[in-house]
């Protein structure tokens, strides 16, 4: 009886393996050969500022919260916007900014397929230091190529107090890689089922095996 079992018992655990490694290394493969590209989060600004006051991780993963960082001069950007306004042609100014803004700004992030913490803009909190600080937790909740946009809310003296004026500071490109944990989160418990309705077969089967082989001995 042990040498007609054997080889299902070898036969069967390497079944399961296949059963639940090969879609995974396919999925793998796959994305490794024809997928799209990786690449570092870009940041391009468009108001008068080093890309350098945005800080984010390198790096961004599906359902994997980061932080990002502003530390903006906003006295020195409001002096630079406002000496462009005055040196600009009629309908060429910055984003339609056309009065002198005011170094009180709030700070905001909006993006597609993002959870954003807060996602509210931001009050500027004042302190001995020249640059203020704001900060987001941001967790992606779809893979690809996705964009987010660092927006800035300015008092003017064209706008009323509770009216700001809104202008995109920065738009940061960035590609969020697909996260092997949601994967398994997806299909494991399929995998899971799958293990169990084949150990359950098997075990089943071996009790029959063995059932008539005692019937067979008591014979």
């Amino acid at each position: 009886m042990y040498k007609k079992d054997a080889p299902f018992n070898m036969v069967l655990p390497t079944l399961i393996a296949a059963i639940l490694l090969v879609p995974f290394v396919m999925n793998f493969l796959a994305h490794a050969w024809f997928g799209e590209k990786h690449f570092p989060p870009l940041v391009k600004m468009k108001l008068p500022a080093d890309s350098s006051v945005i800080t984010l991780p390198r790096e961004v993963k599906q359902f994997k919260p980061f932080e990002i960082t502003l530390r903006l001069d906003t006295k020195e950007l409001a002096l630079r916007i406002n000496d462009i306004v005055k040196k600009s042609q009629p309908g060429t100014e910055p984003q339609g900014i056309h009065d002198e803004i005011f170094p009180e700004m709030q700070a905001g992030i909006t993006g597609d397929a993002f959870s954003i913490d807060p996602p509210e803009p931001q009050i500027q909190l004042f302190s001995n230091q020249k640059e203020t600080h704001w900060s987001w937790i941001v967790t992606p909740e779809k893979k690809g190529r996705y964009e987010l946009s660092v927006k800035l809310y300015m008092q003017t003296t064209g706008t009323a107090s509770g009216h700001l004026q809104t202008a995109d500071l920065a738009e940061i490109q960035l590609f969020v890689k697909e996260n092997p944990q949601t994967w398994i989160r997806t299909y494991g418990i399929w995998y899971i089922a799958l293990t169990l309705l084949i150990a359950g077969w098997w075990w089943k089967k071996r009790q029959i095996k063995r059932r008539k082989s005692e019937q067979g001995a008591s014979d």
